[in-house]
């Protein structure tokens, strides 16, 4: 049986113990930080299978990179895709080239602040799935819908890594029809520190926010960490909102997220695929610097999603590079992350007074405000904005 008392370093809440026990003792409980954790709840009626044991990735990782892994870079052709997504759209283009009106696709969807995994059906529902969550999602019953849903259709899985491994652990077999996607992962953070740096931005705005979008792009793509504030009466760009500076600074991750992590590592892939925002682009790519929409990182790692690769192409501008150009720029495909030194000094002062220590740990937001050089930048042809940031490297 697995220890529920000792496991926090190496429990990334994948929730597979949860969903595999046969008798309904494990329940998914939230610690005084705001991350879920499996708690044996019905002792009197655990049969000692060991199934929780056996299905935890964590005890022993499963390898699913098959083939020679390649890297691409990639932008849907489709404007409304490309401006309901983080970067260059490739969650959506994979989805339409594996799916359709009929495939059962599940990813992390907000309801309210609240982040959660759901299920939707056909490819033409999966827009609340779409862009960056940077926080910790609940994939409650998900595995064993999946598993339901497997038995008469296609199905997409995208998650963080351990969340792929956690459903291929629980579902204990390889299904044909299923296809997962993983991310490159900068850890995640906790759902009750967020809420709070939600308080914080209302009393700040002397507002309600009634919704938060993270990744935000206007009318294209200007900063990596843009958020869009929707409040009651108004609506707001800001850089390093007051949640963004801790995440930012790696203060509210989870415990397991730090070097305990062992999904790092191009061998260690979940996923058939592993999409990321593409960083470097202007290094990597010169003759893409100056282009006003951002890219994809497309990471192929088996022979089902290389086969997609040709559709793909179709309806994406594609670029093949070299993986260790996307490990340059995008470390945290293989290099291991370290919690800020200061975690533990924030969550004391957090579990103390949790507005104070959003005063305390943070700076009150910026809103974000174009210049008028950024405003005639913004409308230089493509060309002149290529020759002036080659020349400014």
């Amino acid at each position: 049986m697995l220890d529920f008392n000792n496991t926090k370093e190496n429990c990334t809440g994948c929730s597979a113990c949860y969903a595999i026990c046969p008798r309904h003792c494990i329940s998914m409980e939230e610690d005084n930080e705001g991350f879920l954790y499996p708690e044996l709840k019905k002792t009197e009626d655990c049969i000692n299978c060991g199934l929780c044991e056996k299905v935890c990735p964590n005890i022993a990782i499963r390898r699913y990179v098959d083939i020679e892994q390649k890297a691409y870079v990639a932008l849907t052709s489709n404007y409304q895709i490309w401006k309901r997504s983080a970067s260059g759209g490739a969650f959506s283009e994979i989805c339409k080239a594996w799916g359709d009106e009929n495939t059962f696709i599940v990813g992390a969807a907000w309801n309210g602040f609240y982040l959660h995994h759901i299920g939707v059906l056909g490819v033409q529902n999966i827009q609340p799935l779409c862009n960056s969550k940077y926080i910790s999602s609940n994939v409650e019953n998900v595995y064993a819908e999946i598993k339901k849903q497997l038995k008469e259709r296609k199905v997409i899985f995208c998650g963080t890594p351990c969340q792929v491994s956690g459903l291929k652990s629980y579902l204990k077999k390889t299904y044909e029809n299923l296809l997962t996607i993983d991310l490159i992962c900068h850890g995640v953070g906790s759902p009750k520190v967020f809420m709070s740096c939600i308080d914080a931005i209302n009393k700040q705005e002397n507002d309600i926010l009634k919704k938060y979008s993270f990744r935000a792009k206007r009318k294209f793509h200007e900063a990596d960490y843009l958020t869009k504030l929707e409040f009651q009466t108004k609506t707001k760009y800001v850089i390093n909102d007051q949640y963004m500076q801790l995440f930012i600074r790696q203060l509210c991750h989870r415990p397991s997220c730090g070097h305990n992590c062992i999904y790092r590592g191009k061998n260690n892939r979940q996923g058939d695929f592993t999409i990321a925002d593409f960083k470097g682009q202007r290094y990597v790519l010169p003759q893409l610097s100056g282009s006003k929409r951002n890219y994809s990182t497309v990471v192929v790692n088996s022979e089902k999603a290389s086969l997609l690769m040709p559709i793909l192409k179709k309806n994406m501008e594609v670029y093949e590079v070299p993986l260790s150009s996307v490990i340059k720029y995008n470390s945290q495909f293989e290099r291991q992350m370290w919690l800020s030194n200061g975690r533990d000094d924030f969550f004391e002062d957090y579990l103390r007074d949790s507005a104070s220590a959003i005063a305390k740990w943070t700076k009150p937001f910026v809103e974000y405000k174009r210049t008028l050089k950024m405003r005639f930048f913004d409308k230089c042809p493509t060309i002149i904005r290529r020759l002036y940031l080659n020349l400014t490297k």
